[in-house]
């Protein structure tokens, strides 16, 4: 007991001058270390950061606000007065543009997919009512793609465009 109490008593009298001395040459280095990396880690954050807010600033796609409801129907005048032509490849021309204008805005939306087939496949008949109205739109557009020697009718072009056409007010862009 005698040997623990000398221990302890020399533990309390020592100088430990050199060693604080010691653990301050080794870790004043690591903190300044450590604390070199966080203002690293944080500058370069702020770097990107910033350059996604200059993104989104020059327009990405999720910031865009929509096109005018002018434009819009100005835009699908266009095309129904294409599709309404005597001329088959403007009609043609028609559906496909119609096509490609509900892909852009489902893709505007979010639904993704590669290509509208894909798009469509993801969207719930709840979400969209005219949906199996787009899909037959869209079985037209897949033939005159798809298929060389197909003839659209004037009657065909007036139903596709139709469907297309009763999307797009349910979508509320004409």
């Amino acid at each position: 007991m005698e040997k623990i109490l000398k221990f302890i008593l020399g533990l309390a009298t020592a100088d430990y001058s050199d060693i604080i001395f010691v653990w301050q040459a080794i870790v004043f280095p690591v903190c300044l270390a450590l604390i070199c990396g966080i203002f690293y880690s944080v500058s370069k954050t702020v770097k990107i950061f910033g350059k996604r807010h200059s993104e989104i600033l020059r327009g990405s796609k999720e910031f865009m606000p929509p096109p005018s409801r002018e434009k819009n129907i100005e835009e699908w005048t266009d095309i129904l007065a294409k599709s309404r032509s005597q001329d088959e490849n403007q009609r043609k021309f028609a559906i496909i543009a119609a096509d490609s204008l509900i892909e852009k805005i489902l893709a505007l939306a979010g639904y993704e997919g590669d290509n509208l087939g894909e798009r469509l496949k993801k969207i719930e008949s709840s979400d969209l009512d005219s949906l199996n109205d787009v899909w037959e739109a869209h079985k037209v557009r897949n033939r005159i793609a798809h298929e060389a020697d197909y003839r659209l009718s004037a009657e065909d072009s007036a139903a596709a465009i139709g469907r297309f056409e009763r999307a797009l007010r349910e979508l509320e862009y004409i």
